[in-house]
């Protein structure tokens, strides 16, 4: 028998156990302890009262972790995992999880709902899809390791613009910020992070860019410039090559936007390559979203 409940009325070993058996044959290795996935839920945000356990005749077999925020005015939700079990996989467990979620997300007053799936997913992609997500963009993940002796474009060669290092909430309120980014990659997201901000000659910002230095390497999580301004692809060279310059060692994107084609370029001819898994699967996501009715 299926019974769904609330992860805030289970134990949390339970919550564990399936969110383990439901990745132990993912494409990453997601595997935690008790307390590693308790620390998790607090580091990403996501609530035990918003998100759900499936259990098969008593067994813990599924589970999906939703977390839900006011962000630019809208209440948005986003789905932290989803995980069925191998022996319990093919009994619409998943489903049912989505289905309480769904109902969750409709008595929370949810406006917009995201996720993320792994490209060749595409039996995750088909389940969230009958739900009424669409994917609306492809994330990338590149990496770039060791210094570039040959930059493009040199920062000094931008007059009157200035570089400005400070935190990630520092860019939360720039009007040209990407509320609508892959939900790992909010500023509020991104712990022991930074942020750099580019100011035109009037002190106005231009562009900016979010990331966090971890063990030797550099993750960018976010690169914006304003649309409105004419120079973008200079705009944005000139902080690539800057990280470029001051972070010499490895650096690599997170959920980076395919639709940022300007960007994507500029990495690539900075010599970013795209990653994979350690079994060779290429490490490129699905951006999907719902707007709720």
């Amino acid at each position: 028998m299926l019974t769904i409940k609330k992860l805030s009325d289970v134990p949390i070993k339970d919550a564990c156990e399936a969110w383990n058996k439901g990745f132990i044959d993912y494409y990453v290795n997601m595997q935690m302890t008790n307390s590693q996935f308790a620390y998790r839920l607090g580091w990403d945000e996501l609530s035990p009262d918003y998100s759900f356990i499936a259990y098969f005749n008593s067994h813990p077999a599924g589970i999906i972790l939703n977390g839900i925020m006011t962000s630019n005015g809208k209440r948005v939700a986003w789905n932290g995992g989803t995980a069925v079990a191998v022996t319990f996989r093919g009994k619409g467990i998943a489903r049912k999880l989505m289905e309480s979620t769904m109902e969750l997300y409709d008595q929370e007053n949810v406006d917009i709902a995201s996720l993320e799936a792994f490209s060749i997913n595409h039996g995750a992609i088909r389940l969230y899809e009958s739900c009424g997500y669409h994917v609306v963009d492809h994330l990338m993940f590149l990496k770039k390791t060791g210094s570039n002796e040959k930059t493009r474009v040199n920062f000094l060669d931008l007059p009157g613009f200035s570089l400005h290092r400070g935190l990630p909430h520092e860019v939360r309120d720039l009007s040209f910020y990407q509320h609508d980014a892959p939900w790992k990659t909010q500023w509020n997201f991104i712990r022991h992070g930074e942020s750099i901000i580019m100011k035109n000659c009037n002190g106005e910002p231009v562009a900016y860019a979010l990331y966090q230095k971890s063990g030797g390497k550099t993750i960018i999580y976010q690169c914006s410039v304003d649309e409105r301004l004419p120079n973008k692809l200079e705009l944005f060279q000139s902080i690539i090559d800057h990280l470029i310059k001051t972070e010499p060692h490895t650096i690599s994107t997170y959920n980076l936007p395919g639709k940022n084609q300007l960007l994507l370029d500029i990495l690539k001819r900075a010599g970013f390559k795209e990653e994979y898994t350690d079994q060779k699967v290429p490490l490129k996501q699905v951006l999907m979203k719902k707007v709720m009715i």
